[in-house]
């Protein structure tokens, strides 16, 4: 029940896609709906974070800070490879933002080295300073180990934190509870995809409304068909993200990509939900999934792979 609670979201993405992909590349009625939709400029606006981001970020921050200057240059083509980013430089031997991570003004004749700082795959922050797995000096190689020695812990933290979630759904889910979740979560599903997005927005993450969900489907708390719903409502509510993202931008496309992402998600609900027997579609597909999970353990990890991983690398070799 579990595994079906947990890829019923990816069905529905992937089935989706499957169909909304070629008529995109028909018709492009994406593209023309959203262009018929943009204003000449977008105005500038301030960015908001959701309440997690904001708990979150300073003590994320002081761990480690990704630079995500390196993948924006190396996609424009500004450089090859992360070496040009290497090794970090601190003037003065001196680890905050402005010794490390200021940017130099090549119009005004500054160098690095000289005038300002370096930093490679690991960045300092105006306000938290230089996180812990910052080095002076630092090479692409320690920055690698660093970053897989976070992947490691993050992974390690999640595995505790849903541990932990379980342990006290199993707890508190018992007798009279239980059956007022039931009934809270049994709504009518245009509903329940109102309160999805609702969720959404709020913590700003759908895989956090889909990842509490879960358990209440393993616990059996829930049924799969009332989790739909609340999980396509989560695909609407990720979308303001973009949304808000798009509006403090002057740029139309950041705009258009935004809500592009809004009525590809809108779509897929037209095509999938409101017709029973195509409703039944993901339905079932998680639950065969769910079914080959309890006959063989190795599912997951293969479906993890396949989906996640071999899919994504063969499309992005097919598309160059």
């Amino acid at each position: 029940r579990a595994f079906a609670g947990a890829t019923v979201h990816d069905i529905f993405n992937l089935l989706s896609v499957a169909i909304l992909f070629p008529l995109e590349v028909i018709s492009h009625y994406l593209y023309h709906l959203t262009n018929a939709m943009l204003p000449d400029s977008v105005g500038d606006g301030e960015k908001w974070e959701g309440p997690i981001k904001k708990i979150v970020s300073p003590f994320a921050g002081r761990v480690l800070k990704a630079n995500k200057d390196v993948i924006k240059d190396i996609a424009t083509g500004k450089v090859d490879s992360c070496d040009a980013y290497y090794p970090a430089l601190c003037l003065d031997g001196i680890e905050d933002y402005k010794h490390c991570a200021s940017k130099c003004d090549k119009d005004a004749g500054e160098e690095v080295g000289v005038d300002c700082g370096r930093v490679g795959l690991i960045t300092c922050d105006k306000t938290t300073g230089c996180p812990a797995f910052f080095q002076n000096g630092a090479n692409l190689h320690d920055d690698s180990i660093s970053g897989g020695v976070c992947l490691v812990l993050s992974l390690f933290l999640l595995i505790v934190c849903l541990m932990g979630l379980v342990n006290v759904l199993q707890r508190g889910l018992a007798g009279m509870s239980t059956r007022i979740i039931y009934k809270a979560t049994n709504v009518n599903g245009l509903i329940g995809i109102v309160i999805g997005a609702a969720i959404t927005i709020l913590v700003q993450s759908s895989s956090i409304t889909t990842s509490v969900l879960t358990p209440f489907v393993g616990l059996g708390v829930i049924q799969l068909e009332q989790m739909l719903p609340l999980t396509l409502g989560a695909n609407i509510g990720t979308t303001i993200t973009g949304l808000l993202a798009a509006m403090v931008s002057d740029n139309v496309d950041a705009l258009q990509v935004a809500l592009c992402h809004l009525f590809f998600n809108i779509s897929g609900i037209v095509i999938w939900y409101p017709i029973p027997i195509m409703r039944r579609i993901p339905l079932r597909g998680a639950r065969a999934l769910g079914r080959a999970t309890r006959r063989s353990r190795l599912v997951p990890p293969i479906y993890i792979i396949v989906v996640f991983f071999v899919i994504p690398l063969l499309l992005l070799g097919l598309s160059s």
